[in-house]
């Protein structure tokens, strides 16, 4: 209760100041301010310094190796990573990941940063903060914002990524307060201290041939309406990864291309190519294709010693899992045409052997 109020303390002391200060001033004056203030670099790929924003996709598909290699790359200096330019003066980086424990997640780091200290050496090593097992495995901004807000000023990173956003609230995602108030919260914590925040983030469990976009972040569309960036990591059936810029606030997001990029044994992504996502995901969604309709045949056959070889769409439809009825109809219709069946009856099949 002692902090909800002291919450609501600040909020009419920020609400009070506003009003004792003019909000408007002439463009002119906001050219020649902004002019003489330091500029804020693009430090990678739309991600502008001391903005928010998120890494997202679905479960599996490597967000958090790519938030790392992203992490390694900055804190070593280098001045690029998977062909994006890096640009940023504070190389301190902050992972704080709230969904691993410690030993796991060291292992893995261990291993991917063997590939950079053979060329750098292990100084930058350093520049690279991580939390112990004393760190919350969840977080609530609204109750421990100072907490995290005393951790960024003790550490001072120019970067900070945040494994992930569904352990920094308690509630729902997908209410619409809950959400806008907590990308509330995340400005006000990168804006105070100075920082940039790299949130990861999930999708709905999507299928093969449905695109990335920002309506495919979990919960309310202010989680993406707030967002500064949206960069989507997404990796298809047939186990082709790709990159793409999905929304920039400060950059273009036209790109018409995603980039293809594939997991080394290092655990560090590299880049293969740039296609287009249709293609890419048309190749998944024939894959997909191709694999039900096989296991609608094999069923079909392995049910041809047991009432004369015919079987119902009922049998089928209950007999296999994860493809619709109406996409089994499809199958169906197409293992007709091309005899690979024949149809019985309304409803009923034999397989041609």
């Amino acid at each position: 209760m002692d902090l909800v109020k002291n919450e609501l303390a600040v909020d009419q002391q920020i609400q009070t100041e506003l009003q004792n200060k003019s909000c408007t001033e002439s463009l002119r004056d906001m050219i020649i301010r902004v002019e003489s203030e330091p500029k804020r670099k693009m430090i990678y790929s739309g991600i502008k310094e001391n903005s928010v924003g998120f890494v997202f996709g679905p479960a599996k598909s490597g967000k958090t190796i790519l938030c790392e290699n992203l992490g390694f790359s900055i804190a070593a200096g280098l001045d690029s990573y998977l062909g994006r330019p890096i640009e940023i003066e504070n190389r301190k980086v902050l992972f704080i990941s709230l969904e691993e424990f410690y030993p796991d997640r060291t292992e893995r780091n261990e291993k991917q940063t063997n590939k950079l200290v053979e060329e750098m050496g292990f100084e930058w090593i350093n520049n690279y903060r991580v939390v112990n097992e004393n760190m919350p495995r969840y977080i609530s901004l609204v109750e421990d914002r100072e907490m995290l807000h005393t951790i960024f000023q003790e550490e001072k990173p120019g970067t900070v990524f945040i494994d992930s956003l569904s352990r920094l609230y308690s509630g729902s995602i997908e209410d619409s307060a809950t959400a806008k108030e907590l990308m509330r919260k995340l400005r006000e914590l990168a804006n105070s201290t100075k920082t940039t925040i790299v949130i990861i983030h999930h999708t709905p469990k999507m299928h093969d041939s449905t695109p990335l976009t920002i309506a495919s972040l979990a919960g309310s569309r202010m989680i993406g309406q707030e967002a500064d960036f949206a960069i989507g990591i997404n990796k298809t059936m047939n186990n082709t990864r790709y990159l793409k810029d999905v929304a920039f606030r400060y950059a273009s997001d036209n790109k018409e291309t995603v980039d293809v990029i594939k997991l080394t044994d290092e655990l560090w992504f590299e880049k293969i190519e740039e296609v287009q996502e249709g293609k890419l995901l048309a190749c998944s969604d024939g894959r997909r294709n191709d694999a039900n309709r096989n296991r609608v045949l094999d069923f079909i056959i392995s049910k041809s010693e047991i009432n004369n070889g015919i079987v119902k769409t009922s049998d089928i439809n209950e007999g296999i899992d994860g493809i619709s009825k109406q996409a089994i109809a499809e199958i169906l219709k197409s293992l007709a045409t091309d005899g690979k069946i024949n149809k019985v009856f309304h409803g009923e099949y034999k397989a041609v052997l």
